[in-house]
């Protein structure tokens, strides 16, 4: 008969992650506060750079994202929606670079297209019929026209501009 071992899931929190990491706010970085093994010794940094460009990091046998950690081991809650990297830059998990924010939120602040957008601009579609570019925008969760145009630059310009003025993460 075969055993099987039924892992319990232990729900990390403050107190906890202070024990096995050391996290520096200014500097983003991650450290160990304990030697787990031969080749972890306490101070070492930890992390390991994903090809999303989310740093990851196992703690207690599991992998959290370093900006999520960074934020229950400053607020002592683990963020309930999303956490927000201000600058767009993924590894970057200086405190002052962080900020909870919904999805929403969180999706004004992409800086480049989507890899299924053939523009190469951000809010920007080509409309073959009319051979035109069409500038669109989501504001308060309903589509908005910008225009047609007759190039994707042009285009480009009008949705950032609107981009600036209601998207309030809008850091472009």
């Amino acid at each position: 008969m075969k055993s099987t071992k039924v892992r319990e899931r232990i729900e990390l929190t403050q107190k906890g992650l202070k024990e096995v990491l050391n996290y520096d706010p200014i500097t983003g970085i991650f450290t160990w506060g304990i030697s787990n093994s031969n080749r972890v010794k306490v101070g070492d940094f930890t992390g390991t750079l994903r090809n999303d460009g989310y740093i990851a990091i196992g703690v207690i046998g599991r992998s959290y994202l370093a900006h999520r950690l960074a934020w229950l081991y400053m607020t002592g809650e683990m963020p309930t929606y999303f956490i927000d990297h201000i600058n767009g830059n993924r590894a970057d998990n200086r405190f002052c670079n962080l900020r909870e924010a919904t999805n929403q939120q969180n999706m004004q602040n992409l800086i480049k297209p989507q890899e299924r957008n053939t523009t190469g601009f951000l809010g920007v579609s080509f409309d073959k019929p009319n051979r035109k570019y069409v500038a669109k925008i989501r504001i308060n969760g309903k589509n908005r026209h910008l225009g047609s145009f007759a190039t994707p630059e042009e285009a480009s310009v009008a949705y950032l501009s609107e981009k600036r003025k209601h998207h309030e993460f809008c850091t472009i």
